[in-house]
């Protein structure tokens, strides 16, 4: 379903949307990024006790928004299981290395919690976004939609610049009128899979939100349906990854 989420943006670019790059802004919002992301298998039964340890953290995520640590931080779950998969995450976002870190070891000492010891696994992602965009929210809900994939050799750079020039505009016009919250553009910082690995996350106020934006991306693509074969051609089909998870806490500077 992503796949085709990315295939009907690259369409929406192709045919629609040339005086959008133009206009394109080039401020704050295209300076370096990096995400941390926490990923938890929590048993159903523990579902409610660790969602409420989660929202406990919320105070301390807003007072590192509001002293300029982060720009961006959520709590989720996920709504698409997966067998063997991950039920809750959490994340946030800052503009250095150095802030990513200071609120890492801030938020640190709440994961010994009785919450997070239930969970069954667990894994952290220290992530590059190369790029972002969002605007000015607090007491946030919504949807996270977010799609992995891997390049192919060589195909790197190709990639990087075909989202970056073609795609972001096209996120940068939504995040303007409001369909998108915020989207990040990540690769591993910390390697933990090959390289080459990049994700798109795309976070929504809601339901409605999402139909908007796929009925305008659909709309685009009937004109010209061959213009998807570029992701095909950067990427490695085999490799490709989805996730759909419940925005429950958002905020974003």
């Amino acid at each position: 379903m992503y796949r085709r989420l990315l295939t009907a943006v690259l369409l929406a670019c192709a045919v629609g949307l040339s005086a959008c790059f133009l206009r394109a802004q080039t401020g704050p919002q295209d300076q370096g990024y990096y995400t941390y992301v926490s990923h938890w298998a929590v048993p159903r039964s523990d579902w409610a006790a660790f969602e409420q340890q989660e929202k406990s953290t919320e105070a301390i995520m807003r007072k590192l928004v509001g002293d300029g640590t982060i720009v961006a931080w959520g709590i989720l779950a996920e709504r698409v299981h997966q067998e063997d998969g991950y039920t809750h995450s959490d994340f946030f976002t800052a503009t250095s290395r150095a802030n990513l870190l200071k609120a890492l070891e801030t938020v640190w000492g709440s994961a010994t919690s009785s919450g997070f010891v239930a969970a069954t696994k667990h894994f952290d992602e220290f992530l590059h976004t190369i790029a972002h965009g969002g605007n000015p929210v607090s007491n946030a809900t919504g949807y996270l939609r977010v799609t992995e994939w891997q390049a192919r050799p060589g195909a790197d750079h190709a990639l990087q610049g075909y989202v970056l020039n073609q795609i972001k505009p096209v996120l940068d016009k939504d995040v303007a009128n409001g369909t998108i919250l915020m989207y990040n553009f990540d690769e591993e910082d910390v390697h933990s899979h090959p390289p080459g690995l990049y994700a798109l996350a795309i976070f929504f106020p809601d339901g409605a939100a999402i139909d908007k934006f796929f009925a305008e991306i659909a709309a685009a693509g009937k004109q010209d349906p061959t213009v998807g074969e570029v992701i095909d051609n950067l990427t490695v089909a085999k490799a490709h990854r989805d996730s759909f998870n419940r925005l429950i806490a958002f905020e974003h500077k």
